[in-house]
């Protein structure tokens, strides 16, 4: 029987997807993760026993299991080949024998290229004060290139063919030079030129030659998926930073709800599926946007390694559960099978959950409506959380509760330090 597991970030992402996904694939003897979404800017962190730690971007992270599981990036994902080639190699570093023959690629995905990125990260200096928190990465704005201009968008299945690549790369290139007079307006002068300096001189050819020999000479490009018996469906970043069902302007420019996992199961021929949601033990956000919890104290007190400050998103904030986000986030991602709870060790003295706001609920809207998230965004900025003291079995208790029994629960940053309490799957028609 071919089972799918498909995990879903219920926050705004750093639930621990990266450590949950290592331990399914070695609970379960999982041969494949599937990225079903997201781009280069996910960071999943996963940390074994002999304190070996390697920040999984583009591979699935169940590569360093004793019997490493294959990798496919579905159609919805956006790739970055040079940060794909620096992956594969400290992948490498650590002993995963020849990463690249793992990982198979859809030929649909959208890349990221320089000049993506270049307009991205000046849209987001432009904004000043106001940033969304983007990466930085350049995912959004290919997702905007290909929805404004379909197939000159450059996919993974253009990487077979440089010519015919500098082609659409050259074109890329005059469209986004055009888009970033208004926005260099707005920008300081000295930090526009340092990020015009990174891609000025570089033309279509080079690029696209970059792109070719990075790292796609080695990769499988197919639509085809890899032979399975148990496919871990791996999600990025977090429900509460879809770009319909997020706090807009906040937000990735991807759907990061279960939709394209459920595509995958499809495609997958997947007989049972078992649907988790993430969470932390307390909430975190990277980058820009309400987090009505947060404490600066809880902050100082759980610095997070993998998760350093960056130019883009500045330092991680960190805040008391909130169980209106999550009952939100489970609203608009549907049912779920069970609950993962990482971070459980960081449950002290003076620990807190909040239960409800002195504002309301947050309803989620009939459809995808950027209006009404923007309202919920004032909600949500405006809100008065209602604190109640929590251990780690009131956390526990309050998630199970409330939304699905909670199956996985973490108590440290290893396989060795998570519990599987029992995982249920539903039955599908092959």
């Amino acid at each position: 029987m071919r089972r799918a597991v498909i995990t879903v970030g219920l926050g705004f992402g750093d639930e621990g997807k990266g450590a949950t996904v290592d331990f399914l694939t070695r609970d379960l003897g999982a041969d494949l993760v599937v990225r079903y979404c997201g781009g280069s800017q996910a960071g999943h962190n996963v940390e074994l026993p002999d304190g070996r730690r390697h920040t999984f971007s583009q591979f699935g992270a169940g590569t360093l299991a004793p019997s490493p599981a294959k990798t496919y990036l579905g159609p919805a994902c956006v790739i970055d080949p040079p940060a794909m080639l620096r992956e594969a190699r400290h992948l490498a570093e650590l002993g995963v024998r020849d990463p690249f023959r793992l990982a198979t690629v859809h030929p649909d995905c959208l890349v990221a290229t320089p000049w993506l990125r270049l307009l991205n990260r000046a849209r987001e200096l432009a904004r000043g004060d106001a940033r969304h928190g983007s990466c930085g990465q350049g995912v959004g704005e290919a997702r905007s290139y290909w929805l404004r201009y379909g197939r000159d968008a450059v996919t993974a299945g253009d990487l077979r063919a440089p010519d015919a690549l500098a082609a659409k790369l050259e074109l890329q290139r005059q469209r986004v030079l055009l888009e970033l007079q208004p926005v260099a307006e707005a920008c300081a002068p000295v930090a526009l030129r340092e990020l015009v300096r990174e891609v000025g001189e570089l033309s279509a050819a080079d690029a696209a030659r970059e792109l070719c020999e990075s790292a796609f000479r080695e990769v499988a490009v197919s639509a085809d998926v890899p032979p399975h018996r148990t496919a871990i469906l791996e999600g990025a970043q977090g429900v509460l930073l879809d770009e319909y069902r997020g706090f807009h302007p906040f937000t990735t420019w991807s759907t990061v709800t279960a939709h394209h996992a459920w595509e995958m199961v499809e495609r997958l021929g997947s007989e049972a599926v078992c649907v988790l949601g993430l969470t932390r033990a307390y909430h975190t956000r990277h980058g820009a946007g309400p987090l009505p919890t947060h404490s600066a104290d809880l902050t100082a007190k759980l610095p997070d390694p993998g998760n350093p400050w960056n130019a883009w998103q500045g330092t991680l904030r960190c805040g008391w559960l909130d169980l209106v986000l999550l009952r939100y986030a489970v609203g608009v991602t549907g049912p779920l099978d069970g609950i993962v709870v990482n971070h459980l060790d960081h449950v002290g003295t003076g620990f807190r959950l909040c239960d409800s706001y002195e504002g309301g609920e947050l309803v989620p809207s009939a459809f995808p409506d950027l209006a009404w998230q923007a309202r919920l965004t004032a909600q949500v900025q405006a809100a008065k959380p209602v604190l109640t003291p929590a251990g780690p079995d009131d956390v526990v208790r309050a998630l199970g509760s409330v939304m699905a029994p909670v199956v996985i629960r973490g108590f440290g940053p290893t396989h060795r330090d998570r519990q599987n309490l029992g995982l249920t799957f539903r039955k599908r028609r092959a």
